[in-house]
């Protein structure tokens, strides 16, 4: 893949420029500020951008949210030394977030992604792909396509997915707000994905559960219980 690296650090963008050239990829320009990357995107049409965060004039988060709306874009790499930026950084759509120093193994999983993402289809999209949780003091990216239920505690939300589960410093109704389409509310305490549905059973004592993928089940509540039926009849795809 064709890859532009914008970083106004000299000894970071060669860094990257090496491991990106040792991944068999092709880097085919760089970039020190804001001002120079629109002539060389317009130049080189990449595949892939690398791009800080940190940067002189227009910082990397207003070039990504710019980046985001054209009308096909490059594949975005946020790479950057500042692991609170990651939530709004994801509002840009990126196929993932890394910190630096990145590692070589990082980098690679980063543009296979991005050599797996459909660019037009991001760029019609508002709903982002991909959640920043926090794995202890560092930052795992996760896919909303991994992501079973989201479980709302007294001050924090928990990310059940297919790997794990962490804690995410969203509430539940920004989630529902943002993933509506992919997630049923079936409590006012639990978001679960539809695709992960698997039935609805009644117990003993007349409560409902849902029953997802992987063996978890998520109790129905009396107000949603009809909703759920309802997807059930027929709102599956």
């Amino acid at each position: 893949m064709k890859v532009v690296i914008a970083d106004d650090e000299r000894l970071a963008r060669e860094r990257l420029a090496r491991q990106v050239a040792a991944l068999g990829h092709e880097v085919v320009g760089e970039a020190a500020e804001g001002a120079a990357l629109w002539p060389l995107l317009e130049r080189t049409q990449p595949e892939v951008v690398l791009l800080d965060i940190a940067m002189p004039g227009e910082d990397g988060l207003s070039l990504g949210a710019r980046l985001s709306r054209l009308p096909l874009p490059p594949a975005l790499i946020f790479v950057t030394a500042y692991p609170e930026h990651a939530l709004h950084a994801f509002a840009a759509h990126p196929v993932d977030y890394l910190l630096k120093p990145v590692s070589l193994a990082r980098l690679q999983a980063a543009l296979e992604a991005a050599g797996r993402s459909n660019r037009a289809q991001q760029a019609r999209s508002e709903v982002p792909m991909h959640l920043a949780v926090r794995v202890g003091r560092e930052l795992k990216v996760v896919p909303i396509e991994s992501v079973r239920c989201f479980l709302a505690e007294e001050k924090y939300v928990t990310v059940c997915t297919t790997e794990g589960e962490y804690v995410l410093d969203q509430s539940l109704r920004q989630l529902e707000e943002q993933q509506g389409e992919r997630f049923l509310r079936v409590h006012r305490a639990a978001l679960v994905a539809k695709a992960a549905i698997q039935g609805l059973e009644q117990d003993g004592e007349g409560r409902h559960w849902v029953h997802l993928a992987g063996g978890r089940r998520i109790e129905v509540s009396r107000r949603q219980l009809s909703r759920v039926r309802e997807w059930l009849d027929g709102g599956r795809p």
